[in-house]
């Protein structure tokens, strides 16, 4: 490439990263103290696990499981989403910063790095033109879904090994098996460990995709060249990914299928021609029951989707835009779930996701994220818009005037005929017509809540033992959430009881996950009494409860944040059930060895 290019590129890239720094201001305004407004449970979770990555390598820890959460079961980290692909290389950033700087620096990788893999592959391979391939790469990295979707996913909206996949698939028959089939290998094992999911749907979408490409009679032929290159692959990957697979199916804490709720996070029918919260013409009141702000994956609007009907007629010629449309519903329809859901009430209708969503795999997928395949579709199939309805005739036109001293004609499909000007200028206002309105808005974030003294401090050391595990109560799903960030807090150098994860259910046969653990009698009490603030007169029965729970947790210190509602009454509460406690900086201990 010439120095030229390589400029221009660096350019196109430094772009696409002010893009998302300007998406992700309000978080880069001191990424230590705020945190992403609506989804701070999944932001928390991410810390943890980029804290965790940084004990794996300064204290040798296993990167696939741990007990410093869940005491005594553990997680099993390669079942949940541990992002080692990104946490382990950035965890000197963390030591040095914080993982709250590294979270806001993944999500701005994932926004921009996307747009920039994106636009690499659609100006070498699919458009002529860098403006083309800028605009779709633009789209492909800031589009509804991914916006949606970096509040508090960053795994899901990095996506930009994606294009590179596809690009390496479309040249498993060229040049050397071994060399391709390795180079593809390295990609499919590099993104297992930033989202698996993601790269199914890949697989998935790029299956449909070259169905629909290639003639039937291409079909045999195609397989039989790549076979050797996809055997490399195969064989490479196999190995290298082998013990973390078995380890994330059949090991420690394993689960099958996500809970049945899950099943019914789909997407809404209506929710394509809405504009997303966060656009700039977006209204939350129109689309407050098709799903929450993480999960807006086809928020598409509907100049957008008239648009993308109008190039159909145009370019239906075109093999690559038939098979490129052909994808796009495919997985628009599947993503539409078991029950098709119209303005957020179920409809008679049944999608056929429910002849496949109980096969291996395709249980762990959940069903609006099928419509994640959607926005890199309407990305290249934009990218393809502007090349050949835009700039490659707009060029034709200019250069017949420039070559016969005349202005062109009006347009026509004859050839021999004069290019007209004025078609690509209708096409370029139709595409600012569809996009514009797709303009993101900031990402909002809050403050943290506060977390108490006596783990920032580090006061804790001097009355939590070393290696000890901590319960914190009562015990709901906040106080778990609280627990991984006073652990976090402290480099994960004690161990807690509970938070947040995906685990097998204890009461599901078929070990169907959970989130979170199953809370014991004693959390049930304890729940009860931070719900309405009456103290219980306890028995003996739930004294010796009490204590077997903490004996089952291997627990060493229950803690009580004073700034708990009705923390008064939780502490007279755990005084029954445990003795008296010990009231220290900000925080009640009860020592339970």
């Amino acid at each position: 490439m010439k120095t030229g290019g390589k400029i221009r590129d660096l350019g196109v890239v430094a772009s696409y990263v002010l893009f998302a720094v300007v998406v992700l201001q309000h978080l880069w305004g001191n990424p230590s103290t705020r945190m992403l407004t609506d989804n701070t449970q999944d932001q928390t979770f991410f810390e943890w696990v980029l804290t965790h990555a940084a004990r794996v390598v300064t204290h040798g820890e296993s990167p696939i499981f741990t007990d410093e959460l869940n005491s005594p079961l553990g997680v099993n980290l390669m079942a949940n989403t541990s992002i080692l692909g990104l946490a382990l290389p950035l965890s000197p950033i963390t030591l040095l910063f914080g993982a709250g700087v590294t979270f806001a620096l993944v999500c701005t990788l994932a926004l921009a790095g996307t747009a920039a893999g994106w636009y690499i592959f659609l100006s070498r391979v699919v458009v002529r033109s860098k403006g083309a391939a800028y605009l779709g790469g633009l789209f492909c990295g800031f589009a509804p879904a991914m916006i949606s979707q970096i509040t508090g996913h960053p795994n899901i909206a990095g996506q930009y090994l994606i294009p590179f996949i596809v690009w390496a698939v479309f040249r498993l028959r060229d040049g050397s098996p071994v060399r391709r089939g390795l180079v593809l290998a390295a990609l499919v094992v590099y993104q297992c460990f930033i989202n698996e999911e993601i790269l199914f749907l890949t697989a998935c979408a790029l299956g449909v995709f070259l169905l629909v490409y290639l003639h039937p009679r291409e079909i045999l032929p195609a397989a039989r060249a790549a076979l050797p290159a996809l055997g490399v692959t195969a064989v490479t990957a196999g190995v290298l990914l082998a013990y973390p697979l078995y380890h994330q199916f059949f090991g420690p804490q394993a689960y099958h299928g996500l809970p049945d709720f899950v099943l019914k996070i789909n997407t809404d029918l209506a929710s394509f021609t809405e504009f997303s919260r966060r656009s700039i013409v977006g209204d939350v009141t129109r689309i407050e029951n098709m799903g929450g702000a993480t999960e807006e994956n086809s928020f598409f609007g509907w100049p957008l989707m008239g648009l993308l009907a109008a190039g159909l007629v145009v370019l239906i010629r075109h093999r690559a835009a038939r098979a490129l449309y052909a994808t796009g519903i495919v997985f628009a329809v599947l993503s539409l779930g078991i029950v098709v859901k119209y303005r957020g009430e179920e409809t008679s209708w049944h999608g056929p996701w429910e002849w496949v969503h109980k096969l291996p795999l395709f249980d762990s997928v959940v069903p609006t994220r099928l419509a994640l395949v959607v926005t890199p579709v309407v990305g290249v199939i934009i990218a393809l818009i502007a090349d050949r309805l835009v700039v490659q005739p707009a060029a034709a036109a200019a250069a017949t005037e420039e070559a016969t001293g005349e202005p062109t004609g009006e347009p026509t499909a004859e050839p021999g005929k004069k290019p007209s000007p004025t078609a690509p200028i209708l096409w370029a206002v139709a595409l600012a017509v569809a996009l514009v309105p797709l303009v993101p808005t900031p990402q909002p974030a809050d403050e943290r809540s506060t977390i108490p003294a006596f783990f920032t401090t580090g006061e804790w050391k001097d009355h939590i033992p070393k290696g000890g595990t901590v319960v914190v109560v009562p015990g709901g799903w906040w106080e778990s959430i609280d627990a991984m960030r006073y652990a976090t807090s402290a480099n994960l150098d004690f161990s807690i009881a509970g938070g947040y994860f995906l685990a097998p259910d204890p009461n599901n046969p078929e070990r169907k996950a959970m989130f979170g653990p199953a809370q014991p009698a004693t959390m049930d009490l304890l729940a009860g009494v931070a719900n309405d603030g009456a103290v219980p007169q306890v028995s003996p029965e739930q004294q010796e409860q009490a204590r077997a729970d903490a004996r089952y947790w291997k627990a060493t210190t229950i803690v009580l944040a004073d700034q708990h509602g009705n923390s008064d009454a939780i502490r007279q509460t755990v005084d029954q059930l445990y003795g008296p406690g010990r009231h220290v900086t900000d925080v009640w201990l009860w020592d339970v060895r």
